[in-house]
């Protein structure tokens, strides 16, 4: 179990639009139904996805944590927009499990809000700022700061199952898009007690 979670949450660090098809699309919604082999999704803007899945598929639960969690040596995936600082606020941080520091690190633009971007990277430096934690984060020869308001969700995750998918959770699914339009997962991020996915 624990080697099909660290697999699906290094799908969604590696998640990355653009590519030619059959790419990666982000989708967030709320389940409208799931039966093994097909998952059908609301997404946030209405429409009614539905989304074909394999009998095995990935199930990952959300853990919650705060800023103070974060800790150096965390590999972490984080969304952010730029500051008034030059610098970056996260919208989100989520500390990956250790086995995926060093994993596809990089920075790319992200589609959670305007000019956003995510970073996966190490941390390498915690400190108190006013009113929120600043993180530094390394990948290659890159080094970036980021404040982390208090009110920023920050998670962790683990394992997860079917009884999360009833309907109404909301969701994560990198999904694959295929040339005719239709939509394949073997993984999906899902809301747990009450906690839902932040990316």
């Amino acid at each position: 179990m624990r080697t099909l979670m660290t697999t699906a949450i290094l799908s969604f660090a590696m998640a990355l639009p653009g590519l030619a098809d059959p790419r990666p699309v982000p989708i967030r919604g709320e389940v409208q139904s799931y039966a093994p082999g097909a998952l059908k999704v609301v997404a946030r803007d209405g429409k009614a996805l539905d989304i074909v899945t394999p009998e095995n598929l990935q199930i990952v639960s959300i853990l919650p944590r705060k800023a103070g969690d974060i800790q150096v040596g965390d590999a972490v995936s984080t969304t952010a927009v730029p500051n008034q600082t030059g610098g970056l606020t996260a919208l989100q941080v989520s500390i990956l499990p250790a086995a995926l520091a060093g994993k596809n690190e990089g920075q790319r633009p992200w589609d959670a809000a305007p000019d956003s971007v995510m970073t996966n990277a190490r941390i390498s430096g915690v400190a108190a700022s006013t009113g929120n934690q600043q993180i530094t984060m390394n990948y290659g020869d890159k080094t970036v700061t980021m404040d982390v308001p208090e009110t920023v969700p920050v998670v962790a995750f683990g394992p997860g199952d079917a009884t999360l998918l009833q309907e109404g959770a909301d969701v994560f699914i990198v999904a694959m898009l295929a040339d005719d339009g239709s939509l394949s997962a073997d993984r999906v991020i899902a809301e747990t007690n009450g906690l839902k996915p932040p990316m």
